[in-house]
C-alpha cells in the first residue's frame, strides 16, 4: 500500500518534487518543477489525454519549468494515482475530473490563477474547469484537443473497428518517422508507461489503468453532451484571457495506423471502407473543430505542430512551452484580474 504525501509535508510552491497527495477518498500523484511563483503569477497545470498519465508531459515540464512553475499529475487510476473504494456515475464523469483537479490543487496549497494546458480528451474536463471555477483560470493552451463535437463527426462504430484492426499492428512509425524530442530517460519512461518498454508495470497497475481508461472512454460521449449543453462556443467564455490552440496531425496518424492495419490484413472490406470514408473529410473536420476553440477568448491564436503526430508533447514540447510563454505574457498585460 502506498503512503500518501500530505500537503503539509511538502511545499509544492518551492521545491522540485513529486509524490502522492490525499484528496480524501484516495490519493493523486503530483509533480512540480520551476521557479518560485510571485504573487498573481499563474501556475501552469498540464492535463494528459485519455488513458495517459503525467509521464507524457515530462519533456514539457522540463521546458516550461525554465521560466514558470509547472505541475503535472495523474488522474484517478492512472500512473501512480490511486482509485477510490467505490466508483459512481459521478466519479466517472469529466466534470468530476475537473473537481478532483481543483481539490488536488487546493489540498497542495497551489493557489490560482492557473494556466491550463490540455492534450486530446483533456480539452473537455479542462473546459469544465472554466465552468466550475472561472475566476481561477488565467488562460488555456489546447494541444490537439477533442471538443464536445468530435464524437458526432465519426461513425459510431469507428472506435471499436479501429481498436480491433489495431490489435497486434506495428505502430513504431510513431517514434521512427517523427522523432520524439525527449531525453533518453523521458522516452524510456513513456514507453514503459505504455507497456512498450523493457520494464513492464506490475499486473495490478496495468489492470487498474485499463479500468480507469475504460471508465474515461465510456464517459467521453456523455461528458461531451454535458459540456455541449453549456454552449461555451456561443460566448466569449474567457473574455480577454489568452487561448492558444495547437493543432497536431491526428488525421495523419489515423491514416498511417489504418494503412498499417490494412497491410497486416486486418478488418473486413466493409470496415475498411467505413474508415476510408471517414478519412476523406477528417482533416477538414478536425481543423474546423480546432478553430472553434478560438471563440473562447477575444485574445486567441492557433499554431500548427508540423513535426508532430497527435501527441505533440512528445515531438515538440518546445512549441508547447512557447505557447505557454505567450499566454503568460498576454495574461501579464491584463489589468484588474482578481485571483
Amino acid at each position: 500500500m502506498r503512503t500518501s504525501i500530505m500537503a503539509t509535508a511538502v511545499d509544492w510552491n518551492l521545491h522540485d518534487t513529486g509524490g502522492l497527495v490525499s484528496i480524501g477518498t484516495h490519493s493523486l500523484y503530483l509533480r512540480a518543477a520551476g521557479p518560485v511563483r510571485s504573487t498573481g503569477t499563474p501556475a501552469v497545470i498540464c492535463i494528459a489525454g485519455l488513458g495517459d498519465n503525467s509521464v507524457s508531459w515530462t519533456a514539457v515540464l522540463r521546458h516550461v519549468s525554465v521560466f514558470a512553475r509547472c505541475y503535472i499529475y495523474d488522474r484517478t487510476g492512472l500512473g501512480k494515482s490511486e482509485v477510490p473504494s467505490i466508483f459512481t456515475v459521478e466519479s466517472k464523469s469529466y466534470v468530476n475530473i475537473a473537481k478532483e483537479l481543483r481539490l488536488l490543487l487546493r489540498t497542495a496549497d497551489i493557489k490560482p490563477p492557473y494556466l491550463i494546458a490540455m492534450h486530446s480528451m483533456a480539452g473537455i474536463p479542462g473546459r469544465e474547469f472554466i465552468n466550475l471555477y472561472p475566476e481561477d483560470v488565467a488562460g488555456m493552451v489546447f494541444v490537439d484537443t477533442l471538443t464536445e463535437e468530435n464524437y458526432k463527426t465519426r461513425p459510431e462504430r469507428l472506435p471499436a473497428i479501429m481498436r480491433t484492426m489495431g490489435e497486434g499492428v506495428d505502430m513504431s512509425f510513431l517514434w521512427t518517422e517523427r522523432k520524439p524530442a525527449m531525453t533518453e530517460e523521458e522516452w524510456r519512461d513513456v514507453l514503459n508507461s505504455e507497456g512498450l518498454g523493457n520494464e513492464q508495470p506490475p499486473a495490478e497497475i496495468i489492470d487498474r489503468q485499463r479500468s480507469a481508461t475504460k471508465f474515461e472512454a465510456q464517459n467521453l460521449i456523455p461528458s461531451s453532451e454535458i459540456l455541449a449543453s453549456k454552449k461555451q462556443f456561443d460566448a466569449t467564455t474567457l473574455g480577454d484571457r489568452p487561448v492558444s490552440v495547437i493543432k497536431g496531425d491526428s488525421p495523419g496518424e489515423f491514416q498511417k495506423s489504418f494503412e498499417r492495419a490494412v497491410a497486416a490484413d486486418k478488418g473486413t472490406e466493409e470496415e475498411r471502407q467505413l474508415v476510408r470514408d471517414y478519412l476523406d473529410t477528417a482533416g477538414a473536420t478536425q481543423l474546423l473543430l480546432q478553430f472553434k476553440q478560438l471563440r473562447l477568448s477575444r485574445n486567441s491564436r492557433m499554431v500548427e505542430a508540423r513535426e508532430s503526430w497527435h501527441n505533440v508533447q512528445w515531438y515538440q514540447p518546445d512549441l508547447i512551452a512557447r505557447e505557454v510563454k505567450w499566454c503568460l505574457d498576454e495574461f501579464e498585460k491584463l489589468k484588474g484580474y482578481v485571483a
